[in-house]
C-alpha cells in the first residue's frame, strides 16, 4: 500500500454507524516503562499543564458497511471547501484566503480518509481490506482529478502574482505547490493532460494489485516434524500444523529467515526458498511490466529524459547520474572486501561440502550462519533469550524519553486487534502532551508483511490556531509468545524495531505548521537518515542494558562476553550485504533510467552479473516480490544515500555522548520538530555545525580509519 502525503493524516468525525469511535482515555499507570508516571484524569498530564489540541478521537473502521458511505460524505464536504475557496473573487485572494485554507482543507480530507487507507495494512476482516482498497482507488482518482484542475491552479497563480511578502513555511508552501503543479503538466494541452491522468490512475490501480498480491501470499511449504533438525522448538512450537500432521513453513519474515538460517535439510530450503522468490510472480511481473512503461511515458510526456530524471530532481540527489556515481563509487570500494568474503562463505561450506564451486542462494543464510558462529562462537538463539519483546519496548522507550525530554504513557484504547497497546507521547519537562502511537506486533492473516511506521494523524497547525496533536502506529510481524516461552527477539529484529520507533518520533514530535512538511514528509533520499542513525544505538553497551533482560529472569542483562562477540561479529558479511543493497539500488535505477521495453527478469539478471553477485536462483522471480519498486520508484538508493548523513549524524552522539540530553535535545529540534519545512541541508548543518561529508560512513563500512574527528 502507498500512502500519499496528502491523504494520510489526522482523523474525522464519521457517524457510528460506519466507523467506530475509539476515544483515548488514561489508565492508572505507564505499563512497563520504567520512571514513568501516570497521566492525570482526563487526559491531562500529573503536573496538570493545559493541552494543545483536543483529545484525539481514534476512528477505524471494523465492518464495511457504511464505509463507502462515509467516504462519499467526507469527499463532498472537501469538494465544497474547495468550492467556497475558489468562489472568492481574483482580485480579492491571497495566502491567507485561498492557499492557506486549501492545505487546511487538503488536511481536513486527510482526516476523513485515514481509516480506510491503514485498514488496508491491518484490518482482521477481509470485507474491510476489500472495502478499503475500493476506497483507496476513489480517492486516487481524485486526487489526479484535482491535480488537474486549472481554476485550482489559477487561484495559487493569482496567490503568486499579488507578491505578498511571504516567509518561512508560507512562502515554502506557496512555491512547492506551484511547482508540484508544472511537474504534473500543467502547461501541457488539455488532451495530453487527459492522457497524464489515464496514466496516473492506471499507476495507482497498478500499485495497489501488486501490493495487494504480496500482501495476500498465503504459500509455504508443509513438513513432517522429523525434518525440522537444527530449528529450536520454541520455533516449532508455533508453526501452525495440517490435519495430517505436518507443520507449514509459511513466507512470512518470522517464518521464513529462521528456517533459512538454521533448518539442516538443504532440500527445503531450497523449496522454500524458490516459493518464497516467487511470491506473486505470476500476478506481479506483468504489473511491473506495465508498470515501467508506463512511468517512462508519463516522464517523456512531461519533457523527461528518463522517469529517473523526473522522480529524483526533487530529492536530495537532484539527478540519477549523481546517484551512478554514488553507487559506483561505493561498489568500487566494497569489491574487494565482497569477494573476500564470498570466497570465505565458499570454504566454510566445502566444510561440510568438499566439491562445491558456489553456495547456492537456498544455502548462504545456512552456512553464514555456521560461519559466524565458528568465528565469533556467536549463537543468534543464545542471544535472542536475552531480548523479550516486552522488555525491548520498555528500554527502547526509556532510551528515546531520556534523550529527547519525553514521557510515554501507555492509554487504554479498543484497537483494530486485541494485541494492538496505545502510547501517549508528552514533553517531560513541562507535561504538556505531544501525540500517540501504536504498536501492531504480531502477524495475522492478511497483515502488512513487513515493518513500518505509518503516520494516522499529521501534526499540523489548525485553522483557529491550535496544534493537532499527530497520531502514528508501528506496524510489524515478530514471532508470537508460546505457552512455553514469550516473543522473543534477535539482535537483528532489535536493531529493526529501534529503527521504526526513530520513525514514530519523527513522526509525531513534528511541529511543522502545514501537513505538507509535517514529520517524516522528508526528501525520499533523506527519509531514511534518522532511523539509520537510531539503528546505531543498539550496538552500544548502556543501551544494550536498557534493552535487554533474560525472559526467565529480567535482572540478568546481555552479558559482557556476549556482547563482546556481537560487537566483534557486527561488521560480519558487511561488504557482500551492502553490495547487495547497491544491487537493488542499481536494479531500481536502470527499471527507471533505460530505453525501449523492459524485460524485468532478464535486467535484473543483467544487474547482478554487472556487480557479481549470486545469480538468481533458475526459476525464480524476485523482481514480482520488489515491493519497494511501487512506493519507492527511482528511490532505493536512498537508503544507501542516507546512510551517509545518519553516520555523520550519529559521529556527534559519539563525540559528546550517546545519552547526552543537550545533544538529544538538538537532534528532536533539528531534526524531528522540523520535518521538511525547510530544506534538509540546512538541518544537517545546524545540527552538524558544518557541512556533511561521507567520513563517518566510511568508517562505518570499514574502510576508513575507526576514530572519529575530534570536533
Amino acid at each position: 500500500m502507498k500512502f500519499s502525503p496528502c491523504l494520510v493524516s489526522l482523523l474525522f468525525w464519521i457517524p457510528a454507524t460506519a466507523w467506530s469511535q475509539t476515544r483515548v482515555a488514561p489508565i492508572k499507570a505507564p505499563v512497563g516503562i520504567p520512571g514513568l508516571a501516570a497521566a492525570g484524569a482526563g487526559g491531562e498530564s500529573a503536573s496538570g499543564a493545559a493541552q494543545l489540541g483536543a483529545a484525539p478521537v481514534l476512528s477505524y473502521p471494523t465492518a464495511f458497511r457504511g464505509m463507502s458511505a462515509a467516504y462519499k460524505a467526507a469527499e463532498a464536504r472537501y469538494l465544497s471547501s474547495i468550492d467556497a475557496v475558489l468562489s472568492i473573487p481574483r482580485s480579492e485572494r491571497t495566502f491567507s484566503n485561498t492557499a492557506q485554507a486549501l492545505a487546511h482543507a487538503d488536511a481536513a480530507f486527510s482526516e476523513a480518509t485515514t481509516g480506510p487507507s491503514f485498514m488496508t495494512a491491518v484490518s482482521p476482516d477481509k470485507r474491510v481490506r476489500r472495502m478499503a482498497e475500493a476506497i483507496d482507488r476513489r480517492m486516487s482518482g481524485l486526487g489526479i482529478r484535482l491535480a488537474d484542475r486549472q481554476d485550482i491552479y489559477e487561484a495559487y497563480k493569482d496567490v503568486a502574482a499579488k507578491g505578498e511578502p511571504l516567509t518561512g513555511e508560507d512562502k515554502r508552501l506557496l512555491e512547492k505547490t506551484l511547482l508540484g503543479y508544472q511537474r504534473r503538466g500543467m502547461g501541457l494541452s488539455q488532451q495530453q493532460r487527459d492522457k497524464l491522468n489515464a496514466i496516473r490512475k492506471r499507476l495507482s490501480d497498478l500499485a495497489q494489485a501488486f501490493e495487494k498480491n504480496l500482501r495476500e501470499v498465503d504459500d509455504g511449504i508443509e513438513v513432517e516434524p522429523s525434518r525440522l533438525e537444527g530449528l529450536p522448538q520454541a520455533y516449532i512450537d508455533g508453526l501452525p500444523r495440517t490435519a495430517d500432521g505436518k507443520v507449514k513453513i509459511g513466507l512470512d519474515y518470522p517464518s521464513y529467515r529462521p528456517f533459512m538460517e538454521l533448518a539442516k535439510d538443504s532440500s527445503l530450503r531450497r523449496e522454500l526458498h524458490i516459493k518464497f522468490d516467487n511470491r506473486a510472480a505470476e500476478k506481479n511481473l506483468p504489473i511491473l511490466t506495465e508498470v515501467l512503461a508506463l512511468r517512462k511515458e508519463m516522464s517523456g510526456m512531461l519533457g523527461y529524459q528518463s522517469f529517473a530524471h523526473y522522480a529524483i530532481e526533487e530529492r536530495m540527489a537532484k539527478t540519477p547520474e549523481r546517484v551512478a556515481a554514488f553507487l559506483q563509487r561505493i561498489k568500487d570500494l566494497l569489491a574487494g572486501p565482497a569477494k573476500a568474503e564470498e570466497e570465505r562463505l565458499l570454504s566454510e561450506m566445502r566444510r561440510e561440502e568438499p566439491s562445491a564451486a558456489s553456495v547456492p542462494n537456498w544455502d548462504r543464510g545456512y552456512y553464514a550462519g555456521k560461519l559466524q558462529k565458528r568465528l565469533y562462537d556467536l549463537d543468534n538463539e543464545e542471544v535472542r533469550q536475552y531480548f523479550p519483546v516486552d522488555q525491548v519496548v520498555a528500554g527502547t522507550m526509556e532510551v528515546y524519553q531520556n534523550l529527547l525530554g519525553l514521557r510515554f504513557e501507555e492509554v487504554a484504547a479498543q484497537a483494530w486487534s486485541p494485541d494492538v497497546r496505545l502510547f501517549e507521547i508528552s514533553d517531560a519537562p513541562t507535561g504538556r502532551r505531544i501525540g500517540h502511537f501504536f504498536l501492531d506486533l504480531y502477524p495475522r492473516p492478511g497483515k502488512y508483511q513487513h515493518m513500518a511506521a505509518f503516520p494516522l494523524i499529521s501534526g499540523r497547525e489548525l485553522p483557529d490556531g491550535s496544534y493537532r496533536q499527530p497520531v502514528s502506529a508501528m506496524v510489524g510481524n515478530f514471532t508470537k509468545a508460546t505457552g512455553n516461552q514469550p516473543s522473543l527477539l534477535l539482535h537483528s529484529e532489535v536493531e529493526t524495531f529501534f529503527h521504526e520507533f526513530g520513525h514514530l518520533m519523527h513522526q509525531t514530535l513534528t511541529q511543522a505548521r502545514y501537513e505538507e512538511f509535517s514529520g517524516s514528509r522528508v526528501a525520499r533520499d533523506f527519509v531514511e537518515t534518522l532511523s539509520q542513525m537510531a539503528e546505531n544505538f543498539v550496538w552500544q553497551p548502556a543501551v544494550l542494558d536498557k534493552l535487554s533482560g533474560h525472559w526467565q529472569d529480567p535482572s540478568r542483562k546481555l552479558p559482557p562476553e556476549l556482547l563482546a562477540k556481537m560487537l566483534s561479529a557486527r561488521n560480519f558479511n558487511m561488504a557482500m550485504f551492502e553490495l547487495r543493497q547497491i544491487g537493488l539500488a542499481s536494479l531500481d535505477l536502470a527499471y527507471h533510467t533505460l530505453a525501449g521495453t523492459i524485460d524485468p527478469m532478464a535486467v535484473y539478471e543483467r544487474v547482478w552479473a554487472e556487480l557479481g553477485l549470486p545469480a538468481p536462483t533458475p526459476g525464480t522471480h524476485f523482481p514480482a516480490a520488489f515491493g519497494h519498486l511501487m512506493g519507492y520508484a527511482a528511490g532505493y538508493y536512498g537508503y544507501l544515500w542516507s546512510r551517509v548523513y545518519a553516520q555523520d549524524i550519529f559521529a556527534r552522539f559519539e563525540r559528546e555522548g550517546i545519552d547526552n540530553p543537550a545533544v538529544g535535545m538538538s537532534y528532536r529540534r533539528e531534526f524531528l520538530e522540523t520535518g521538511s519545512s525547510r530544506e534538509e541541508e540546512l538541518s544537517l548543518r545546524a545540527f552538524l555545525g558544518r557541512e556533511p561529508n561521507e567520513e563517518a560512513f566510511l568508517r562505518y563500512l570499514g574502510l576508513a580509519a575507526s576514530e572519529p574527528p575530534a570536533s
